[in-house]
């Protein structure tokens, strides 16, 4: 699938957006993963946001730059929505700060991602070089912008304005191609987010499953934003004697985390996914994929896809996915029946009925751990996306 010829045609490609090509979580690892195998003599990256990705993460042997918004202090002030608000009317304009990189590298093709504001930036610079523009879409822009309520009719129209100019459209769920399609007359293709080029999916579930003789330990992976639902899921399992583990930067009691200050919360810092598929699979016995329910975030929700379940589902455990009827990881476990146990109503009582559940049979937490195996496999190997993604870069 990967061609040794097909990679030798592959455009110079300049990646420019505000998400920080590393190693790491959200869509800084989609990009790393879909990139890893990319020509390093034909790539470069430009990191144009609040910030820049950390060394050691970052892609070997490919140049970087990085070029920040200005005034980010800003960013976590009360004036956050006017900061934002600016950014977004300036970034068609700031495309001339990355002339000199496009002059010295001559990129053939251009890829953003469409989160904050430098993907319009991205689009700037290929209007202007003529050159493809090719985006992916990993959130729901417009409606989760923060940016003053006058302003949304405007972004929907530069949304709708670039999105209908790239050469190519990577959504990262069906639901996302779909609503899109609906929204902008014009097809986008999915490109579920995958796994590292090098990954070793477990082929069997974790031998802990059968072997359990304490509480049921659940672990989530990835950023924290709020602590509602895992403060909920917490307490859910305190009565059944279980903990839960939380692998994300932070520690107990501080910041985001403050109001986790439960006996039964285990703080285990980030760590990369390799060590982290380990970690899991030594650990833990089941996977926490939450969803919101907030009717705020509904757009978010019914169109994003999780990229934790990438990795969750190379461990070799069961999931639990909590989250509204629409949720895309509520839909797709529902086309792929017995890939996970589903919670779809918000209250603690459906939840805990659900960790009872697993708790109390062991060949059901094999069952559904061998499962999220197949069927990620199926969705998420690097090979595929790969092809995907090349097949967009060299059509004409």
């Amino acid at each position: 699938m990967n061609n040794p010829g097909q990679k030798a045609s592959l455009p110079r490609l300049l990646y420019l957006g505000d998400v920080p090509v590393e190693s790491f979580y959200h869509g800084s690892a989609l990009l790393h993963r879909l990139l890893e195998t990319y020509p390093t003599d034909r790539l470069q990256i430009a990191e144009a946001g609040l910030h820049a990705s950390l060394p050691e993460r970052r892609l070997k042997d490919t140049p970087y730059h990085f070029h920040p918004l200005l005034l980010t202090r800003l960013q976590n002030s009360r004036l956050t929505h006017w900061y934002a608000a600016g950014n977004l009317l300036l970034a068609g304009a700031r495309a001339r700060k990355f002339q000199d990189i496009v002059d010295k590298f001559r990129p053939e093709a251009l890829l953003t991602v469409t989160n904050g504001v430098s993907w319009i930036t991205a689009a700037a610079v290929a209007q202007k070089q003529k050159i493809p523009l090719h985006i992916i879409c990993h959130d729901e822009w417009v409606d989760t912008f923060p940016s003053p309520p006058v302003m949304r009719n405007w972004k929907e129209r530069i949304f709708r304005e670039i999105y209908e100019a790239a050469a190519s459209r990577l959504c990262v769920s069906p639901f996302m191609v779909e609503n899109f399609a609906r929204r902008y007359g014009v097809d986008g293709q999915l490109l579920y987010p995958s796994r590292a080029a090098k990954a070793a999916p477990a082929k069997v579930p974790a031998e802990r499953l059968q072997q359990r003789t304490e509480g049921l330990v659940v672990a989530y992976a990835g950023s924290v934003y709020t602590t509602e639902v895992l403060r909920l899921l917490a307490e859910c399992l305190s009565p059944l004697g279980g903990k839960l583990l939380i692998f994300a930067p932070g520690k107990r009691g501080q910041g985001t985390f403050a109001d986790l200050d439960l006996p039964n919360v285990h703080f285990q810092g980030s760590l990369d996914s390799k060590e982290l598929i380990v970690r899991l699979r030594q650990e833990a016995d089941v996977l926490f994929v939450p969803m919101s329910f907030h009717p705020s975030e509904r757009a978010n929700t019914e169109n994003c896809f999780p990229s934790k379940l990438t990795d969750y589902t190379a461990v070799g455990l069961p999931l639990l996915i909590y989250g509204p009827d629409y949720g895309s990881a509520i839909r797709w476990a529902r086309e792929n029946p017995g890939v996970a146990e589903v919670v779809t109503s918000r209250e603690a009582a459906h939840l805990t009925e659900a960790l009872q559940r697993l708790e109390t049979r062991p060949e059901y937490l094999v069952s559904l751990a061998q499962r999220a195996i197949e069927v990620g496999e199926e969705y998420f190997s690097h090979e595929k996306a790969w092809a995907i993604f090349q097949e967009a870069l060299l059509a004409k």
